[in-house]
């Protein structure tokens, strides 16, 4: 029992007893007249009672709401009488007193404690005890609508809703402090325990138990297989899931001892020895080691019955599992010593192999012979595994199984100080997988899990023995080869994996290409240090992506310095953005036959303060990379549309402005909503807008991208592809696009009048857009004779250095004050 009561008088208002038990973190307080013998309790499950919420004339006092009379016992009652009183009343706390003066409280709760439910708890898990679904509030809702809820409900604690995959909790004992504080008005949110901790449905019951005693609190959520929050437990929960077992056992434990009892008069040694543990396995053999009885537990452990093994030897449990030498040790220490303890491997009847932790003990008459030898095990098997699970997670990915960075970092070092040693090389590869946040993002974590571990397989199907394969984080991982010819060789390991990893795939239902780009570190000529080479290595990894992703590179010493070079290009950027440093030029389209003016291609600037015009090949790349391409991308919309409402304003024939939209904008930036706004607010009719989507873009996006198109194509903005040809084409999916106009990409155009290739790829394209109804436009026309030819093959737009270079949107306004529509007529001669 609790020695430590609480109490106070009948006279006591609710709100003091309230404060008392917050300032004590008491549950309960006894309530007691002045010769201090109990008339009644106040529990935190009282508390939410509606008289204390539903507006009382007067001050309420304990006498007015307490539970009377108290269930008492006295101090000399058994354990076990105890429990039986407890179940038949269904009660769960009793007062212990003496000629009416209290002396504890006697709680369910400490009968379990005191009584070792470690067996239950461990055995049992979360999502095999009746959990009730959480009572949820969202948390702005009134406090007085929580205390409501759990009255309503009989609910000890309700969740408070905070925000997305964010939850708080209320439980009685903060309606108790809140009581104490005069019961404050205002939102759930104000008031609840916030951080709900949540656990997963398979943590066993003691597991829960140690983390509510841990964390000093009474609840627990519980999450399903999705880690949804489906349930929230107490501890009260976990001692209801385990008290009907622990009393069946406990009645079954008084049967068997009350037998053993009885059948044991004639040596109470052997009763005393026998039921000096019940809960664990116990064997009886003689003197010459032949079983003579064994109790219940030891049948559950075993799986054999009484008259299976009685007259037996304990050989019948023998698995041949034990190291050589571990009998004639056992028999060593109990004969000469009394006693043996310690681990071995048994074999259950149906054959499976369980860890038992055993101790056994000669029992000797007078004339110091043994007569007797008592075993007493427990199956500790479960906790073996645990343990060895534990271990292994902690070295290892628990999805792949393959080494984590501690372990694999371990091992490296380990690695180079043999190699140092030894004078030998090894490579370290760092294998990241190409586009894998899309197809996570895409087709969900699960099937983004099933391609992790089958890369995982394969990385440790195909790599040399001796190797150690290992996850980092996500994606990316590790190989160690810890001894090496020649670079030859590790290439031709690199390339295996890829080839390996390379290709289509089935995945979750869904076919899928994969690729993944490796980089590769040396020792010694790369690093002498783990980290050293593992970040080399993953420099080289990144250089190989923007190789153009499914190959490998090898480190190469300048790779930190431009990494160095490019995260300072990066915040010089954000900085640039910030401080109007970005400019927006202007390079005209043209008729070709005519050679008027037809609209502008909008291209942007950087005009860094001390380096000039940054090249936007320099600066692109960084921004599409660090997703400054969203604000960039928001920026030329902006601009362009101002520009566009100024020279309309002016009656300049501008023409149809085409803006450029990078592949993360229609992603992550709301493109819709971007390109709508910025027309609303220059008031601008939508067909004088053109977004450029390069093709690669387009073909990877899939249905999504075909339904943002579809909505810029309702706005009435004309569509385009830009730089067509240079990807891998699908004309079967091209043509479903709702786009009204294709770019020839410049590489086909330049070399037109000298490469026949260039010809035949280029006329393919006009008659491919022809074909299909679209417009064309063609790139890098700067010679006449591409002009002519281009003319000649139905293309009757183009832009180039023939026509203007990309001038500033000042320039190009004085060009369309001075000339117009007719601004290149001159260059048709």
């Amino acid at each position: 029992m609790s020695r430590e009561i609480l109490t106070g008088p009948p006279s006591m208002l609710v709100t003091e007893a309230a404060q008392r038990m917050s300032e004590r973190r008491c549950s309960a307080i006894l309530i007691v007249d002045e010769a201090g013998r109990a008339l009644g309790i106040w529990t935190e499950t009282d508390a939410v009672r509606p008289e204390l919420h539903e507006g009382a004339v007067a001050p309420l006092r304990l006498s007015d709401v307490m539970t009377s009379p108290v269930a008492t016992l006295p101090p000399e009652t058994t354990v076990q009488d105890a429990v039986v009183m407890f179940h038949d009343k269904r009660i769960r706390h009793a007062l212990i007193e003496h000629d009416q003066h209290p002396l504890g409280i006697l709680s369910m709760s400490d009968i379990i404690r005191q009584q070792g439910s470690d067996a239950f708890l461990a055995l049992r898990r979360l999502d095999t005890v009746p959990v009730q679904t959480p009572c949820m509030l969202d948390g702005h809702e009134a406090l007085q609508q929580a205390v409501s809820q759990m009255r309503a409900q009989g609910r000890d604690a309700v969740v408070v809703r905070l925000g997305r995959a964010s939850y708080g909790i209320l439980t009685q004992r903060d309606v108790v402090r809140l009581m104490a504080q005069g019961m404050p008005q205002g939102p759930l949110s104000s008031y609840c325990t916030r951080s709900l901790l949540a656990v997963s449905g398979r943590t066993t019951l003691a597991d829960a138990r140690n983390l509510l005693l841990t964390h000093h609190i009474r609840h627990l959520g519980v999450l399903d297989n999705e880690g949804e929050l489906v349930g929230l437990v107490g501890f009260s929960d976990i001692l209801h899931s385990i008290e009907q077992a622990f009393l069946l056992e406990l009645h079954q434990m008084l049967f068997e001892r009350d037998r053993a009892l009885s059948e044991s008069q004639r040596s109470l040694l052997l009763a005393e020895t026998v039921f000096e543990s019940t809960r664990e396995g116990i064997m009886i053999t003689d003197g010459d080691g032949l079983i003579q009885s064994v109790n219940p537990a030891f049948c559950r452990i075993t799986g054999y019955a009484t008259d299976e093994v009685v007259g037996k030897s304990p050989s019948v449990l023998s698995s041949g599992k034990q190291p050589p030498g571990f009998y004639q040790h056992f028999w060593h220490c109990l004969l000469s010593e009394g006693r043996w303890q310690g681990e071995v491997i048994n074999r259950h009847k149906d054959g499976s192999l369980y860890t038992e932790h055993l101790s056994v003990t000669a029992v000797t008459g007078e004339e110091g012979q043994a007569h007797y030898f008592v075993g007493v095990f427990s199956d500790i098997t479960q906790s073996k595994q645990t343990e060895a699970r534990l271990k292994f997670l902690a070295s290892h990915d628990a999805l792949t199984g393959l080494a984590n960075r501690l372990l694999f970092t371990e091992r490296l070092q380990e690695a180079l100080e043999q190699a140092a040693t030894n004078e030998i090389s090894l490579a370290l590869l760092y294998v990241d997988l190409d586009r894998f946040k899309l197809f996570n993002d895409t087709l969900g974590h699960k099937a983004g899990d099933e391609l992790l571990t089958r890369v995982a397989d394969t990385m440790q199907d195909l790599m040399p023995e001796g190797s150690l394969c290992g996850r980092l984080a996500g994606d990316e991982f590790v190989v160690l080869i810890p001894e090496i010819e020649s670079v030859q060789q590790v290439a031709c390991q690199a390339q295996n994996l890829l080839d390996a990893l390379s290709g289509e795939r089935m995945v979750a239902g869904h076919d899928v290409f994969v690729s993944a780009s490796i980089g590769i570190s040396l020792y010694p000529a790369d690093g002498r240090s783990a980290q050293g080479l593992l970040a080399n290595a993953d420099a080289a990894m990144v250089r190989a992506k923007e190789c153009g992703k499914n190959t490998f590179q090898f480190y190469a010493g300048d790779m930190n310095a431009r990494a160095l070079e490019r995260l300072s290009l990066e915040s010089a950027l954000r900085r640039g953005l910030a401080q109007d440093e970005l400019e927006l030029w202007y390079q005209p389209k043209v008729d070709l036959s005519s050679g008027e003016l037809c609209g502008a291609e909008a291209l942007i600037r950087w005009r860094h303060p001390e380096r000039g015009l940054v090249p936007p090949d320099e600066f692109i790349p960084i921004a599409e990379d660090s997703s400054l391409i969203i604000n960039i991308g928001e920026w030329v919309l902006h601009t362009a549309c101002g520009h566009m409402r100024r020279w309309r304003d002016a009656g300049l024939p501008a023409g149809r402005i085409a803006v450029n939209v990078s592949g993360r904008q229609f992603k992550y930036g709301s493109i819709v909503d971007t390109v709508r706004q910025s027309l609303q607010r220059f008031d601008l009719p939508s067909e004088c807008l053109e977004l450029e989507v390069t093709e690669s873009v387009a073909m990877d996006e899939g249905e999504a991208m075909t339904d943002v198109l579809q909505q810029l194509k309702q706005l009435g903005v004309y569509l385009s592809i830009d730089d067509f040809g240079t990807g891998y084409s699908s004309l079967s999916y091209l043509k479903r696009l709702p786009v009204q106009g294709l770019k020839i990409d410049r590489s086909f155009i330049m070399d037109l009048h000298a490469d026949s290739d260039d010809v035949a790829i280029t006329r393919a394209i006009i008659s491919i857009a022809h074909s299909l109804g679209l417009d064309l436009v063609a790139e890098g026309v700067e010679r006449p004779e591409q002009r002519d030819f281009l003319i000649a093959q139905g293309c009757h737009a183009g832009q180039g250095y023939f026509y203007s270079r990309p001038m500033t949107a000042e320039a190009f306004e004085s060009l369309l004050r001075r000339e117009g529509r007719a601004a290149f007529t001159s260059l048709l001669q």
